[in-house]
């Protein structure tokens, strides 16, 4: 009986190593998600939206990221949701995080800035998952510890008018996008972060918010919610990759 259980447990272990496994690219990009629709940075390195208002630093506070694989989602609702459950340690949900996004200068013209490479399993995944807040002070990483201890998800500095403003917001994100690719063994995969700010400051009628008046913190609040994405990006092109993008016998892409 010894014997059967030291077999069983020997092939277990050979199972789970032989689980491939391959990087994959978190990256982030400033910029507008409509083509044409272009956004200024000036020389002194400001992103100039519009009416008077600039932009020199953009941080935010990634709680989590997270890939699903296909067919392995369960059905609890968010109700049921528990941090220390079975499923949160799941091998089909590969997950980092907290991090930070701190775009500034260059970053803010609509380059692509790499934040770091996850190990996943390879594997079709059908779900992207992002969680934007506040996080613990006590528990928080070195580069969070600002935000973390004003409680805040979300900053912003730029100038308005030519006087300097500073935008702090515990604004809450998650998004959970439905994608369909591949990871494969040894590939360049990528996943991006796109932030589109062209919208950011003005209101449904087209006039103004100035981000100093809480008159505006609701509507800008909920401008920086819409602007906010992120999807599988294998070119790093800081676009979603094509439906019939064929990655190796893999699909890419993903519906809004």
């Amino acid at each position: 009986m010894r014997r059967f259980i030291g077999l069983f447990a020997s092939l277990m272990w050979l199972s789970a190593c032989g689980n491939s496994t391959s990087s994959v690219g978190l990256s982030t990009r400033m910029g507008s998600s409509v083509t044409g629709s272009a956004l200024t940075r000036t020389s002194s390195q400001r992103l100039e939206l519009s009416n008077g208002i600039t932009v020199e630093r953009v941080r935010l506070s990634v709680r989590e990221l997270e890939l699903k694989r296909e067919g392995h989602h369960d059905d609890r609702s968010d109700d049921d949701s528990d941090a220390g459950s079975d499923d949160d340690k799941s091998e089909f949900k590969q997950r980092t995080g907290p991090f930070l996004i701190d775009l500034s200068g260059t970053a803010l013209d609509g380059q692509m800035v790499r934040l770091r490479d996850i190990t996943v399993d390879v594997g079709a995944y059908d779900e992207i998952e992002f969680d934007i807040g506040k996080v613990d002070p006590a528990t928080a990483p070195t580069a969070l510890k600002e935000l973390a201890e004003q409680g805040a998800s979300l900053i912003i500095d730029g100038h308005i008018d030519g006087e300097p403003f500073q935008f702090v917001s515990s604004l809450r994100v998650e998004q959970e996008r439905e994608v369909s690719f591949e990871i494969v063994e040894g590939d360049d995969s990528n996943v991006t972060f796109n932030i589109d700010p062209s919208g950011w400051f003005t209101d449904k009628d087209g006039k103004r918010l100035d981000p100093r008046e809480s008159s505006a913190r609701s509507q800008l609040e909920n401008n920086l919610q819409k602007s906010i994405d992120a999807f599988d990006d294998h070119d790093r092109n800081g676009g979603e990759d094509d439906d019939d993008h064929d990655r190796n016998g893999g699909r890419s892409g993903g519906e809004d």
